[in-house]
Parts: structure tokens; sequence; C-alpha cells
């Protein structure tokens, strides 16, 4: 699967709301910020990532790890997008990479999965409260 501009959570105004109202997951090398999206939208997850200048000082680094992540996320987004769509949902996602060290490829697939999975799971549980 491909990582479409229109999965991508660009606008200021929607990630203003995300931080006001969302809900927060940690989950070591990621803090993830999501919120239900109340509008129908394309996708079922509209994505952002984050890599703190505080953590990681190189802007050619943190690039690279923002290269990574969504890698990760586009080969593993599968098992999510397929719950939410099951459950005719949407939402809006921020991933901040909170390690100060920089991660093989191979590290971070394996967290990207085991968040996807929590998250998925999460969001299951969320709607039989």
């Amino acid at each position: 699967m491909k990582f479409r501009k229109s999965e991508r959570l660009c606008s200021r105004k929607s990630i203003g709301k995300l931080f006001a109202g969302g809900n927060s997951l940690f989950h070591y090398p990621f803090r993830v910020v999501w919120l239900d999206a109340g509008r129908e939208q394309p996708f079922p997850v509209r994505l952002a990532v984050s890599v703190p200048r505080k953590r990681i000082r190189k802007a050619v680094d943190r690039n690279r790890i923002k290269r990574l992540i969504r890698e990760t996320y586009r080969l593993n987004k599968d098992y999510l997008y397929q719950n939410l769509q099951r459950q005719n949902r949407s939402i809006e996602l921020m991933v901040i990479y909170v390690a100060g060290q920089e991660y093989d490829f191979s590290y971070i697939n394996n967290k990207m999965k085991e968040l996807l999975k929590t998250l998925s799971d999460d969001q299951n549980n969320q709607d039989i409260v």
C-alpha cells in the first residue's frame, strides 16, 4: 500500500484540535496522540510524524527518522485500517519520536507493529465502553 498525500495530517487547525482534545498513548520510542475524526474521510487514518529537535539535534538525522517511521507505518497500517473500516470509524494520529538516539529500521518496524496493534486494540475497547 502507498502512503498518499491525503493520508497525511497537515492542517495546523487539525493538529491543534488533536493536542487539545486527543487521547495519548506511550509506547517507547513513540508517543502517540490520536483523536476520533468527526467528519468522513477518504482514509481511516490521517497521520503526522514529529521528531523533536530537543531529542535529535541534526536535521539530517531527524528527517531520516521521519522517513523510517513513515515507511514502517506504510508497511504495517493494514491491521489498523481493517479494524477501523469494520467499525466505520476514522482517526487522526500524531506519532512523536521520544528516543534520544537513532534506531535501525528493524527495531522501529517491530515497535511500529506493536504500536499499531495496541492502538487498534484500544480502538476496539473504546467501542465497548
